[in-house]
């Protein structure tokens, strides 16, 4: 087959087209963006493949846009010699019209006579679709974009593979051989699915799951069991836990220890205080010993000092006129200077002053500031000594307290096991009417035949047509029943007298002291965050900036009093820096004067000083050491230093032997051994009492239990989960013998294929030479699909490869396809639209090449946007 000519009227977006002359081998179609190259390709399918009845939104595209018209085409084509003018409109007045010499059809007649030669299928409803009803025409026919994804074969196989069985012969028996691989593919999967994992519907999965929950509640009931031993088991053990605590009384044995240790306590604080007393008075006899010996220093020092002043006082000799003339020179030029600073100083105080008023405006400002956030932070201090002081109203209503709760708890406890003791010890009697007779208690009320009846005292039933039944418990019950009255009447009235009606309600207030005491704390903590030196000391802060505020609004209005209007801050501020400088040179010139005026009086002083000084200090010396030694001589003060240290070295003695008797008695030891008995008492009584709390829990779970068909269920479970094991290892069995036939069959068939796909791939092999020298292609055998190509020992995933690559295999993948189809009797025009968009230009010419070799045995057609590109074809070329 080759198509002759094209022609399109009011068709989509095209108005007119007319492509008179198409050559059997290689012809190029020309035309812009936008022009309607990929219309010609859709006009084609609709004359070919879709019914002119037909509707949908597939054929309302094929209408002029924002126009009214009948869409039409006429196509002629050549098919084994013959020449065949097929004619088409859609949408309004559908028509369908084929001819060729010697005959025509008409209608839906036409549509069936394309279908035969085509070897197409039209669908039952709907649109045609390319890959399900327009055969090999939806392969070798390629439409704009589908050029590097593949070959998208589509039902195209069905006619590839007819092809290459009319060239190798049947693969497997052919059909026959196809359907056993079909029977045995059905037999496998009804037990897998196409991946081999086990289907969820398989007869393994449901056997699977009926073994495993049968397997889950076998187990659950084998635990309750268990769990019921493990109770009863541990509640004998607690049981003989606490008898053995009561036998060794080892409460009172731990609270003997705790006595003793506290005894050897005090014992080791007498010790220790008398240890401190001693070490006081070693410290008291040294300092007095070191007293001593000072003040012998001191009278040694005095004589040396007054001898040394004496000697200087002679030596001192100084002339000092010429230093007091200078002095006074200097002292006038001090004079002169400091009136000329003077007045440079009044120049900058004027300066300086005009300056000042915008600094206090804008100290001001930032002093307002200051104190608008202080009264912020204390309007919120007061807002939570508020909250506080209904904090601490509503604490002094509440009475309860955690040891009042604690008292409340162990009456519930009490309560709670009296109450379980009389659950287990009082006969239950359980009625059984053979007819529904009724039962009646002593006060002719009916009493429930469903449940049990604790019999705790003497007790009298009317049975309907028997009489009455009188039941006396023993002694025992009885006793117990008095215990369990007691502890709930004792229970009951703890609660009247702690004003609180249940055990909830007393944890319920508890709860909430407990929660308002948190609540305090939170509110103490953001008020110290807020206020960490306290209310009145930020409120008194407060007053002290608003007091500095009021001054500095005094300031500034002294200043502006002072320098009128304000000036230009620019101009003050220069003034400033002019005066300040003058100012600065006039206090340069004048310090180094006075420090030279300084320097020579500071001469005259300290020689005037120094000479009267050391007359003096000789003088004072003298009189010193003898007021000192008519006090007391220097040989008294040696014998209190002697005495002094005969006293410490008494007192070190008993210090010593205080430390001796301490170290004996080892306090660190006492301490511990104080605070481990004191522990191992607290821990005795609560392992009593968290002993008698788990046995009176376990007491209860174990009077719930009932376990009476319990091993008929586990051995009924059990020989449940034994035969379905046994089915389920049949079916396993089963299903792995139809998963192996059916893969050696597919193996088999495999290996056939390779030897089927050939003539493919001999018709691809002088094309691929062409673009990729020394590369193989390799196909799906299942789905003919390009898988990859082998370059170099390498194979490569084709999805891997770049957008160019995979379009220039896949085109000439596609041609090789067109002549095995040809060769099986197919029609095999090929069209490439816009094909080749992603291929270089040195590929491009190797592709020229190809289309050339295969434009020899197929018509191909190429429509393309750039001419430039396929100009040196050598094939004709239309325009549109």
């Amino acid at each position: 087959m080759y198509l002759r000519s094209l022609k399109l009227t009011d068709f989509a977006g095209v108005g007119s087209v007319d492509l008179p002359r198409f050559e059997p081998g290689l012809n190029v179609v020309v035309g812009d963006n936008e022009a309607g190259k990929s219309t010609l390709l859709t006009a084609l399918r609709a004359a070919f493949f879709q019914k002119h009845r037909a509707g949908g939104e597939a054929v309302k595209m094929l209408a002029p846009y924002n126009r009214q018209a009948r869409p039409e085409v006429v196509v002629e084509f050549d098919v084994d010699g013959t020449a065949y003018t097929l004619r088409k409109a859609f949408v309004q007045r559908p028509s369908a019209d084929l001819s060729w010499p010697g005959g025509s059809l008409s209608g839906d007649a036409v549509e069936e006579r394309l279908a035969e030669m085509f070897r197409f299928s039209h669908p039952g409803r709907g649109d045609s679709k390319l890959g399900e009803h327009q055969g090999a025409f939806g392969l070798l026919w390629v439409e704009q974009g589908r050029s590097t994804g593949g070959l998208d074969i589509g039902v195209g196989k069905d006619a590839v593979t007819a092809s290459l069985e009319g060239e190798v012969g049947q693969i497997l028996g052919g059909e026959r051989g196809r359907s056993l691989v079909a029977a045995t593919k059905a037999l496998r999967d009804r037990f897998f699915t196409d991946t081999l994992r086990v289907a969820a519907a398989s007869p393994i999965r449901v056997a699977e799951e009926r073994l495993e929950a049968l397997t889950t509640e076998l187990t659950a009931k084998l635990a309750l069991r268990a769990d019921y031993d493990e109770k009863l088991d541990r509640l004998r053990r607690r049981r003989e836990t606490l008898l053995s605590y009561e036998r060794d009384e080892a409460i009172a044995k731990a609270e003997a220890a705790v006595e003793a240790a506290e005894a050897a306590a005090r014992d080791a604080e007498t010790l220790d205080r008398e240890r401190g007393e001693a070490e006081r008075e070693l410290r008291h006899a040294l300092a007095k010993r070191d007293g001593a010996a000072e003040i012998l220093r001191q009278r040694e020092k005095l004589v040396e000092a007054s001898a040394s002043a004496s000697q200087a006082a002679e030596a001192i000799a100084a002339s000092l006129d010429d230093l007091r003339a200078r002095e006074a020179e200097e002292r006038a030029q001090v004079t002169r200077l400091e009136a000329r600073r003077a007045e440079a100083k009044a120049a900058a105080d004027r300066a300086e002053a005009a300056d000042e008023a915008i600094q206090l405006r804008a100290e001001l400002s930032r002093k307002q500031e200051e104190v608008a956030k202080a009264r912020k932070r204390i309007e919120t201090a007061r807002e939570i000594e508020e909250q506080l002081a209904e904090l601490r109203r509503a604490a002094s209503g509440a009475g309860l307290d955690q040891k009042a709760l604690a008292a409340i708890e162990a009456a519930e406890q009490s309560r709670r096991e009296a109450a379980i003791r009389l659950s287990v010890a009082a006969p239950k009697l359980r009625f059984a009417p053979s007819a529904g007779q009724a039962v009646l208690d002593a006060t002719g009320e009916a009493v429930a035949t469903e449940g049990a009846v604790d019999i705790t005292g003497r007790t009298v039933f009317d049975l309907e047509g028997f009489g009455r039944i009188f039941i006396e418990p023993g002694a025992d019950a009885g006793a117990v029943a008095r215990d369990a009255a007691t502890a709930e009447a004792a229970f009951a009235a703890l609660l009247s007298r702690r004003g609180v009606p249940s055990l909830e309600e007393a944890r319920r207030r508890v709860q909430a002291a407990e929660e308002r005491r948190i609540a305090t704390d939170t509110l103490k903590a953001r008020l110290g965050a807020i206020l960490p030196e306290g209310l009145p000391e930020a409120t008194a802060a407060l007053e002290l900036r608003e007091g500095e505020i009021a001054e500095r609004r005094a300031a500034m209005g002294a200043l502006a009093e002072g320098n009128g209007a304000a000036a230009d801050p620019s101009d003050s501020r220069a003034a400033r820096r002019v005066a300040r400088a003058l100012l600065e040179a006039a206090d340069a010139e004048l310090d180094a004067m006075r420090r030279r005026a300084a320097a020579s009086a500071a001469k005259v002083a300290t020689a005037e000083g120094e000479a009267g000084f050391r007359q003096t200090e000789a003088e004072r010396l003298r009189r010193e050491h003898l007021e000192a030694e008519t006090k007391r001589s220097r040989a008294a003060l040696a014998e209190d230093l002697a005495a002094a240290e005969v006293e410490r070295t008494a007192k070190a003695v008993v210090l010593e032997q205080r430390e001796r008797e301490l170290a004996g008695v080892d306090p660190e030891t006492v301490a511990l051994t104080l605070q481990s008995k004191r522990r191992a008492l607290v821990e005795i009584r609560r392992q009593v009492v968290a002993l008698r709390e788990e046995a009176a829990a376990l007491e209860g779970e174990l009077g719930g239990h009932g376990l009476t068909a319990l091993g008929e269920d586990i051995d009924r479970m059990a020989g449940e989960v034994t035969v379905l094991e046994r089915r389920l290892g049949r079916l396993r069995l089963e299903a792995e013998a139809s998963k192996l036939l059916h893969g050696t069959l597919l193996t088999a068939q495999r290996e056939a294929r390779e030897h089927w796909l050939g003539p493919i791939k001999t018709q691809v092999a002088p094309y691929l030479r062409l673009i990729h020298p020394g590369t193989d292609i390799e196909l799906d055998e299942a789905t003919l699909e390009i898988r990859g190509l082998h370059r170099a020992g390498v194979e490569e995933n084709f999805q891997r490869l770049s957008a160019g690559a995979r379009e220039q295999v896949a085109v000439v993948t596609r041609i090789a396809l067109a002549q095995v189809l040809k060769k099986g009797g197919h029609p095999a025009t090929v069209i490439l639209d816009d094909a080749l968009v992603n291929t270089d230009e040195k590929r491009l010419e190797r592709m020229h090449l190809v289309l050339q070799k295969a434009a020899a045995e197929l018509q191909i057609i190429v429509l393309t946007c750039r001419e430039r590109d396929f100009r040196g074809l050598g094939a004709p070329l239309f325009r549109i």
